[in-house]
């Protein structure tokens, strides 16, 4: 099924379809028995041998779901409803069975109508606090120590001693009790109960709050995903303390409900508390980040402490609203429920609804609300959702007065509608800092700043994408806050993740490449004359968010031979029946949920059941991890390929294994043609491989020396899961010097690894000999000190600048140049320098350049539009601004550039309108308000004072702005 949002929401849906289908078919079943407690019995027993059998029908199912994705793949709709099929025979059954229980248990609690929702409600809150137990204790502690199969085997087992408690120990001393379950009420036949409209009301009422609870659920773990991480434990706690509200509430209720005189406006209450909680907690998501900050420069990285500072915030924010979602079950119960003898089939009812309502929620919010509306709006529909149901119970409650219901809940509900139109928005750049990482914590000071612009930001359907701009030139790509891909450091890894395994391959045709980042792995790949090369990527964000990184790989997405797969790299992996030359997975992080199983013996036991002869697989594994789950990873690859090697692409931190069943080795011609080639020579060059040497120097050893590092460690399997718990705990330790510490003993490079077609045989000695004496990453440790040359330059520069030194700032930008005849920042430097001497046709020239290397360079384009305001071309400044705006209308400064060139333009009232939008998207920015006063000053002087004296305000401690700050105050002076 792979791990897609379709997968899960299958799953999903099948799980809840099941319990409701089985609490209405159980409640009917039970009515009609005198035994409950057998009843549930034999339902303990049918739950626990069919989970079992989950595992055999699922490995059973295989050929089914490879026939599907082979034979419907292209038509997503058609494969989605076989494959839901499928699925819906493994698992209704068991589910059904669990559904069943609580009704079957429900008649055996109740014996008075009185207290029916106070004993239903009881047992629901024992239930849901199982839950709790068995949502942390298999997410946290039973996986990790015992593996995934033997979990399943624990819990069938409590599912059969439960049974056997039952059946042998409780039946003897129940039988008295349930010869005479339902009182009096159940010794006389009676028809079924009729329920009033205002009690089928209820029940939907109680649907859609169903609806509401799984949007909430949804876009909460998304949101949290975000700003805590997506780890095992992050998971774990988000639903544990979901599920822990939920149960408090039903017990706290199940204790009151009797004491309340009008329930139906009890459960109105209720609605609008949730919804009121919830809105209150929204903003506060906004400042987790921030939080984190505090965390990690207090609590001293420790793991324990860390995941308590985690619960306690997600519990805060969390709490009121799921108490009072899990308090709903006792009074709906109550209010719904006056006999005994149709009691079964009722609480079946009940239940059932609501978690069809939940079916429905999760679906509304992970195909419609999220990808159409984000996660805040998703959150707001929700709420909007609650307060209505409150209005509308409020309104049919006859103990509401007729001026509350025609006055007071219409305008409750339109301020809080007001209310909830103006929660300010979570600030984009903030919540996808990656404040979760410690060692990336620097990016929330960055994002506190505005200090990089956001190009594109999207809230998919399977993760949250953001595509960042520098000052620097860097572009950088995160996926749920974490940084997958940029032009920075990662370029190494990226561009040899593509090269390395195709040059090491004699011929390559076809090519699989799983995970796309920034494309460029992939348009690397696509310099090679390969027939056909398979994109899987599984999130379609992450390929638009990828459209940034064009100018820089080779326009990889438009290249007639990729066929892009949006699916699960692994499930593409393991169904397809295809053979592939050469296969590259360069997935996200190990420590983040899911991803682990591309790092698997399992794994890559499919990878090597899917090469063609003599094909190579070439995995990314970094060392942001322990190191003996390096160790295991390094093991696990070693000991399924015959022919191994790894490769250090990035000293300490990335390394690429690369296998095959048949030994290979790069073609010396070959590499240099790409060396020297026209569309490959700066793709390499750019990371210091300047001939086949540069390239070797990189190989850290072979499969005797993998065999040797990883002696001991322990094989890391789907079922054992190592990294899935270990992974998260090192982010929070650096044990990368560690890791380069125990490889040093096992470097090697061999030479046999080049073969040569034409080079003469006393040069190829000489090449051979001096590959045999490379030091470790030779080429990588140039390629450092040029990078060392270059920041020097660039301090240089600055402070050649701060000292009024422009000639000589500009010449170290000039000799930064002719390093990097591309560098970004050297170019946009001289830029600025230029418009402060007053020259703008030479910054007009520099900042020309920063776009012609990266047409998204957006603090280049800003700075070409003052260059051409400074020149008296204000329309070339319109013309080139109005594009940008249309493309990125969400950037403030862009906007408030866009009405200075208006305001040049004598397009004034046009100019208003973008500085007013600035001043929204930035509220703390003062200079929208300072350009909006003088505009008004022509025309309205009591605006113009307003904002005049808000920019006073905003700025008044800012030193570079004093200048302004003294035109401001003679302008209002004058006013």
């Amino acid at each position: 099924m792979g791990n897609t949002q379709y997968s899960v929401a299958t799953v999903l849906t099948l799980f809840m379809g099941g319990l409701a289908v089985g609490s209405f078919w159980g409640g009917k079943l039970v009515d009609r028995s005198h035994s409950p407690l057998k009843i549930y019995a034999v339902l303990e027993v049918a739950i626990g041998l069919f989970c079992l059998l989950v595992p055999v029908l699922i490995d059973s199912a295989f050929p089914i779901f490879q026939f599907i994705y082979l034979s419907y793949g292209d038509n997503h709709a058609v494969a989605s409803l076989l494959r839901f099929l499928v699925c819906g025979v493994i698992l209704l059954i068991p589910t059904s069975l669990m559904g069943a229980t609580l009704p079957v248990l429900g008649k055996f609690v109740s014996n008075d109508p009185a207290f029916i929702g106070r004993d239903v409600g009881s047992l629901y809150s024992a239930n849901t606090f199982g839950a709790v137990i068995g949502a942390f204790v298999s997410g946290i502690v039973l996986i990790r120590l015992f593996g995934v199969q033997a979990s399943i085997g624990i819990a069938a087992f409590f599912n059969l001693f439960i049974a056997w408690v039952v059946w042998f120990l409780f039946l003897r001393q129940a039988s008295v009790n349930e010869s005479g379950v339902g009182g009096s009420d159940s010794d006389v036949k009676t028809p079924p109960t009729s329920w009033t409209s205002e009690q089928w009301q209820v029940l939907m009422v109680f649907f859609v709050s169903g609806a509401c609870a799984m949007i909430y659920q949804l876009a909460w773990n998304r949101i949290f995903s975000l700003l805590l991480g997506s780890s095992i434990y992050a998971f774990s706690l988000i639903l544990t303390t979901f599920i822990l509200g939920l149960a408090l509430g039903a017990v706290v209720f199940s204790r009151w409900v009797n004491r309340f005189q009008d329930l139906p406006k009890v459960f109105a209450v209720m609605q609008a508390v949730i919804g009121l909680s919830a809105l209150l907690a929204l903003p506060f998501f906004g400042d987790i980040p921030f939080l984190n900050r505090w965390v990690y420069q207090n609590l001293n990285y420790d793991f324990i402490l860390i995941q308590g500072f985690m619960f306690l915030v997600i519990f805060s924010l969390l709490f009121i609203p799921t108490f009072f979602m899990g308090g709903q079950f006792p009074v709906v119960v109550k209010i719904l429920i006056e006999r005994l003898s149709n009691l079964g089939e009722n609480v079946g009812r009940v239940y059932a609804s609501n978690t069809i309502g939940s079916i429905a929620g999760s679906f509304v919010a992970g195909f419609v609300l999220i990808p159409i509306v984000g996660i805040q709006n998703s959150i707001l529909t929700a709420i909007m959702l609650n307060l209505t149901l409150a209005v509308i119970l409020l309104w049919k409650s006859p103990s509401v007065s007729s001026f509350a219901k025609i006055y007071i809940a219409p305008i409750l509900l339109l301020a809080c509608l007001a209310v909830g139109k103006n929660v300010p928005a979570w600030d984009k750049a903030v919540i996808s800092s990656g404040s979760f990482m410690p060692y990336r914590i620097e990016d929330l000071s960055e994002a506190e700043q505005k200090k990089n612009k956001i190009l594109f930001y999207k809230e998919g359907m399977h993760t949250t994408v953001t595509v960042e701009l520098s000052v620097s030139g860097n572009v950088f790509l995160r996926v749920n806050g974490k940084t997958d891909a940029s032009l920075a450091l990662d370029m190494r890894t990226q561009l040899l993740s593509g090269y390395l395994p195709m040059v090491l391959h004699e011929n390559p045709q076809s090519a699989l490449v799983v995970g796309q980042g920034s494309g460029i792995t992939l348009g690397a790949v696509e310099q090679f004359p390969v027939k056909e090369i398979d994109l899987v990527e599984i999130s379609s964000a992450v390929i638009e968010g990828s459209r940034f990184f064009d100018p820089f790989n080779h326009q990889a997405l438009d290249d007639p031979r990729v066929n892009l797969i949006v699916e699960d790299g692994r499930n593409h992996i393991a169904l397809t029946d295809k053979k592939y030359d050469v296969i590259i997975s360069e997935p996200s992080n190990p420590w983040i949920s899911g991803v682990g199983a591309l790092f698997t013996k399992d794994f890559f036991e499919l990878a090597q059941s899917r090469l063609a002869e003599k094909g190579i697989l070439c995995i990314w594994v970094h060392t942001n991890m322990s190191p003996d789950g390096f160790r295991s990873i390094v093991k696990s690859f070693s000991e399924i390929f015959p022919v191994a090697t790894m490769w250090e692409s990035i000293v300490g931190d990335d390394y690429l294994l690369i296998g095959s069943n048949t030994p290979y080795a790069m073609n010396y011609e070959t590499v240099e043609g790409l060396i020297h080639g026209e569309s490959t020579r700066k793709d390499l060059n750019g990371v210091g491989i300047f001939d086949v040497s540069d390239l070797m120097s990189l190989m850290t050893m072979g499969r005797e020396g993998l065999l040797k590092f990883s002696e001991g460690a322990m094989i890391h399997t789907d079922d054992n899961s190592l990294l899935e718990f270990s992974a998260p705990q090192y982010i929070y330790k650096d044990e990368r010097s560690r890791i380069v510490s125990d490889l040093t003993p096992f470097f090697s490079i061999d030479p046999k690894l080049v073969r040569f077609t034409h080079t003469l045989p006393e040069e190829q000695d000489r090449i051979l000999q001096h590959i045999s004496g490379l030091k470790r990453s030779e080429s990588q440790m140039a390629e450092i000190k040029r990078n060392g040359q270059i920041e020097l330059r660039l301090e240089q520069g600055k402070e050649a600048v701060s000292e009024n030194n422009y000639a000589l700032a500009l010449q170290r930008y000039k000799d930064i140049l002719t390093i990097d005849p591309d560098h970004v920042l050297a170019l946009y430097n001289m830029g600025s320098i230029f418009s402060g001497m007053n020259e703008p046709r030479a910054a007009i020239a520099a900042f020309e350049r920063t776009l012609e290397i990266n047409p998204h360079y957006l603090f280049g384009a800003i700075e070409l539009a003052k260059a051409h305001l400074a020149s008296g071309s204000p329309e070339e400044a319109v013309t080139l601004l109005r594009p940008l705006i249309a493309k990125y209308p969400a950037d403030s400064e862009l906007h408030l550039n866009y009405g200075l060139a208006l305001a040049f333009d004598k397009q004034h009232d046009h100019a208003i309108r973008e500085f007013q939008l600035a001043s929204r998207l930035n509220p703390k920015s003062p200079l929208p308000h300072y350009y909006l006063g003088v505009e008004f000053s022509k025309s309205n002087k009591g605006e113009a004072r307003d904002h005049l004296r808000r920019f006073v305000e905003l700025a008044a401690s800012d030193a570079e702005k004093q200048g302004m700050l003294d035109k401001a105050r003679k302008l209002l002076n004058s006013l």
